[in-house]
């Protein structure tokens, strides 16, 4: 099924028409499969040390239980990619466990939850219902404190999985 949508480009100021050109290229790019070597193929992985290496598939019980846990690359890059996010998103979830000043309870609608989001610029959102599996704030201080430590470049592209 195909859909077709005209648009007068004229309309638009520069950066929506930038934003909507990302939009048309995401959406005209193909689906995503999770990729898996074939035999003797080389591959990535990161180590229980925090290692990125590379190995030849010969489809023995270690390299599909990397598979199976979401630990085969195709590259260098994107095994490091996958790293940093695993540190960032540790980092973060250590941050509010050291720095929350209450557990957050799901049953208390009168108790501030925070967590971080992406709207032009990291924000910071309060809400009483789980969004996603995201990392909660007892208060808003604590959530921007956590962004100063770990870095807004760094949440954007590791956490939210925002390209500039």
């Amino acid at each position: 099924m195909e859909n077709n949508i005209t648009v007068n480009m004229e309309n638009l100021s520069e950066e929506e028409r930038e934003q909507l050109m990302k939009i048309i290229k995401k959406s005209n790019g193909s689906k995503r499969n999770i990729w898996k070597p074939e035999y003797d193929e080389w591959y990535f992985c990161v180590s229980g040390y925090g290692i990125v290496g590379s190995n030849v598939w010969i489809n023995d019980y270690i390299d599909n239980g990397y598979y199976e846990i979401g630990n085969c690359f195709k590259t260098e890059e994107e095994a490091k990619f996958a790293l940093e996010k695993l540190k960032v998103e540790t980092e973060l979830r250590r941050f509010a466990e050291e720095n929350n000043e209450y557990e957050i309870d799901w049953e208390n609608d009168a108790q501030e939850k925070w967590f971080i989001y992406y709207c032009d610029k990291i924000c910071l959102y309060q809400t009483y219902i789980t969004m996603r599996n995201d990392v909660y704030f007892s208060s808003k201080k604590i959530a921007k404190r956590a962004v100063d430590y770990i870095g807004e470049e760094r949440l954007k592209k590791y956490y939210l999985g925002i390209e500039d």
